[in-house]
């Protein structure tokens, strides 16, 4: 294999960024990742992290069960402010492999115990787009 200025192909990235609140406790649609698109980052972004007694996670995936992307991101304590990557919770065969299907992108908050404070947590979601056949 070769490098040159042409190879390997640069690439654009793009975001998708929405906000899941504590209310949101259904999974429920809150984006569309386009066919052919690669996830190459997952990350929570909040201001106030939530004041659940036991735990306290945002989830996000492609389907209702809402944890293919991100399995259980913890928003409890100090993960739940800043700008956090979700490596840690990130389910690994959902990154870096192109979508053969527009998909829709699902997410839910789950606490667990008395709460009054938190979120919103805004999820945002990097990948870039290969043509029809392209690989990496």
């Amino acid at each position: 294999m070769s490098v040159t200025l042409s190879y390997p192909k640069p690439r654009s990235t793009q975001t998708k960024l929405f906000q899941v609140a504590r209310t949101d406790t259904t999974a429920a649609v809150f984006a569309w990742l386009p066919k052919y698109a690669v996830i190459i980052g997952e990350y929570i972004i909040g201001a106030v992290s939530s004041d659940a007694t036991t735990s306290a996670a945002v989830s996000v995936g492609t389907t209702a069960t809402s944890n293919e992307l991100i399995d259980s991101f913890s928003v409890l304590t100090t993960t739940g402010e800043g700008y956090n990557p979700a490596s840690g919770a990130a389910v690994g065969a959902a990154m870096a492999t192109p979508l053969t299907v527009d998909t829709p992108v699902d997410a839910k908050y789950a606490g667990v115990g008395a709460e009054s404070t938190g979120g919103p947590w805004t999820v945002k979601i990097e990948y870039f787009v290969t043509g029809p056949g392209e690989t990496l």
